[in-house]
């Protein structure tokens, strides 16, 4: 799909504006967001946040966001350093972003560091500048870091000869460098992924030899090989978590200890490797092969390469190798590669990600946009309608953004009016992302720690949850809640990036808002109340005396957060800890006067009515098999005949089967129903 990267700028220039006026945030800040939510999706850096580091002039430099991304092995860390730097330019005809732009934000980055080991340059810094928690942070972990990748955010067109810039050795660590321009996020934000392209050059050991394993599917095909454990830490080094297919991706960033079976072969037996190790499940678009002189069929290129099973192997092997120096001269990883035709992938991935990680208490499928539940809650955002407020001549839905790139592709390819239209039935401000999603209901449920750990970690957390709740309580009660917690994140958040004392002293917004949001929530409940969700989604708004009392709790947060215990010097990862909120927000934030308890209603009541919302749900659930199968009336007698065939014909079904073709689907026992619901499924057929 070629894109009109033009028109692209212009869009998301237009989008950085209204977000900017909307937040009074500055647009550097906003095209800062935008791009750092692309790059965590994609794999390209972990969740990111805002954290301006800049010094103007000859000798200066810039950061404006940071993440260390560290394996654990007993207690010992070591890892990855990400550094991102905006490249933000405004001016609507893109420019193109050259090798001597790439230099200039690198070396800026190089000097910083430098500049961080010096204690004079530290103790002229203010502790509570974003400056001086990296320094910290630099040496705290600087023996532990092995590689710092250099992430450069631009809306400019990156133009050189090759894709990829080299990497160099800086500090005892590698220094990889990664450019996310306006072509790439363009690609991302519109597909949802990136493809991968590894071509096996000689400069990491050549090509691979394979065996073909299926070619009687002309739209599938399958290989088997052995790749060296050295070429695999290798790909892995330069790619990062981008090889890890997304919702495989997802799952590990909530466990990121390494294998110690995996390390004990390597170090002790790594002949045995290829023995003692299940290997990889990889999946691709494309495999270009050519033959050897020995006349072996061998791998040079793999576009669109993901491992959906294996990425702890995978990340244990780089581990191995920087962090214990252990030789991978002798580790060979199996590998079972399935190779689906692009336009399929979407479909055939997560079923390949789902079956072969059976083995994990939450399965990845679960993490999948498309998995029942996500699938669910996107049906109920289309079917139900927002309430209408006095004067309006229309409503609206709230749209929930399941996959990336929906939303926008809602849009594409539609006339001015058709676009009109479905701003008006979907405005952007009543958008929802399942990330969003995750962070309203865990800040909510009282998980502000989990909130501040990132969006993925957040939703991996929060999918661990949602796995361990009846699929039939995610109804139009629950959803109605939903949007409601997220009507009231939102509104915290607006309020406070205009209030004066977060404008005297910004930073930390993220996690002031969700601290605020839970120990509000909180309060409430400690009071035998819950804010009641559903006034607020009846009015589409906030209380304006609720939502003063949360805006003036969201002070006091600020100052707990921002005055961390002696031991603690960087606010961002005090956040992360449940002590604070256990120990230090909880109870001396949120606390409701009886005028704002007004706004609350009995738990006993919520709960009652949350029963209520299920009984209808069932209700219209009955409905709506009743009416579906009546489509089935015509193929009775083929079912019967499956059935037997099947071995899967009993009593029950059959008599339901009898009144589906005279017609008296509505006079189904509850236990026809349940046995010709269980039939359809064992015979795969849809209704």
């Amino acid at each position: 799909m070629k894109f009109d990267l033009q028109i692209e700028n212009e869009e998301l220039l237009e989008e950085i504006r209204i977000g900017s006026i909307a937040t009074a945030e500055w647009p550097i800040r906003e095209f800062f967001n935008i791009f750092s939510v692309i790059s965590a999706e994609n794999g390209d850096t972990p969740d990111l946040e805002y954290n301006p580091i800049l010094k103007e002039g000859t000798n200066g430099y810039r950061i404006d966001g940071y993440a260390f991304e560290f394996l654990e092995s007993d207690g010992i860390e070591s890892g990855d350093l990400y550094l991102a730097v905006c490249d933000f330019r405004q001016d609507r005809l893109i420019s193109g972003v050259n090798s001597s732009d790439i230099d200039k934000a690198v070396n800026g980055v190089m000097r910083f560091i430098k500049l961080a080991s010096d204690k004079s340059f530290l103790s002229g810094l203010e502790e509570t500048s974003f400056a001086y928690q990296l320094a910290i942070l630099l040496h705290q972990y600087n023996s532990r870091i092995r590689r710092i990748r250099v992430v450069i955010f631009t809306n400019g067109h990156l133009r050189l000869r090759k894709n990829t810039v080299e990497s160099r050795d800086f500090g005892g660590a590698s220094l990889h460098v990664n450019v996310l321009d306006i072509e790439r996020y363009t690609k991302i934000a519109s597909l949802g992924r990136e493809p991968i392209e590894i071509e096996f050059s000689d400069d990491i050991g050549g090509p691979i030899e394979c065996l073909p394993a299926s070619v009687d599917d002309k739209s599938y095909t399958s290989y088997l090989f052995a790749i060296p454990g050295s070429v695999l830490a290798n790909v892995f080094s330069n790619f990062g978590n981008r090889l890890l297919e997304q919702n495989v991706r997802t799952f590990l960033q909530a466990k990121t200890k390494v294998n110690k079976g995996i390390l004990k072969t390597i170090a002790e037996e790594p002949g045995m490797f290829f023995a003692y190790n299940n290997g990889l499940t990889a999946t691709a678009s494309k495999v270009y092969t050519h033959r050897l002189p020995s006349g072996s069929l061998a791998i040079s290129n793999i576009r669109d390469f993901q491992i959906v099973n294996g990425g702890q192997t995978t990340a244990s092997l780089l581990y191995a190798r920087d962090a214990l120096r252990l030789s991978l001269q002798n580790v060979h990883v199996q590998v079972k590669l399935s190779v689906v035709e692009e336009s399929q992938l979407g479909d055939v991935v997560p079923k390949i990600s789902e079956y072969a990680n059976t083995q994990n208490k939450v399965s990845v499928a679960d993490l999948a946009s498309n998995s029942p539940v996500q699938i669910k809650i996107e049906r109920l955002s289309k079917e139900i309608q927002t309430p209408q407020k006095g004067g309006e001549l229309y409503s609206s839905r709230w749209f929930y953004e399941r996959a990336r790139g929906q939303y926008k592709s809602l849009f594409s390819y539609k006339t001015k009016s058709e676009k009109s239209k479905l701003d008006l039935l979907y405005p952007k401000a009543q958008l929802i992302t399942k990330t969003d999603l995750a962070k309203y209901e865990l800040s909510f449920s009282g998980h502000p720690h989990h909130v501040s750990e990132g969006a993925q970690k957040c939703f991996s957390r929060y999918v661990t949850n949602l796995s361990k709740t009846d699929i039939k309580t995610i109804n139009e009660t629950w959803f109605r809640r939903s949007v409601a917690k997220s009507i009231l994140f939102m509104k915290l958040d607006k309020d406070m990036q205009l209030a004066d004392w977060y404008k005297e002293d910004r930073g930390y917004k993220s996690q002031i808002v969700t601290y605020t949001l839970s120990a509000c929530a909180d309060g409430f409940r400690a009071n035998g109340l819950q804010i009641d969700l559903d006034r607020i989604w009846r009015e589409q708004e906030v209380p304006k005396e609720l939502a003063t009392w949360m805006l003036n709790e969201a002070f006091k947060v600020s100052k707990i957060l921002k005055a961390p215990p002696p031991n603690v010097r960087n606010i961002s990862e005090f956040a992360k800890r449940e002590l604070c909120w256990l120990h230090h927000v909880r109870g001396n934030a949120g606390l409701p006067n009886n005028k704002v308890m007004q706004y609350g209603i009995a738990l006993s009541e919520f709960l009652e009515e949350t029963k209520q919302g299920l009984k209808v749900d069932t209700t219209n659930r009955d409905l709506d098999f009743d009416i579906a199968v009546l489509r089935l009336v015509s193929r009775v007698s083929e079912l019967k005949v499956l059935a037997e065939k099947a071995g899967v014909a009993s009593p029950k079904n059959m008599s339901a089967l009898e009144k589906l073709a005279s017609g008296k689907v509505f006079s189904l026992s509850i236990a026809e129903k349940n046995a010709l619901k269980y039939l359809l499924e064992r015979l795969a057929v849809e209704y």
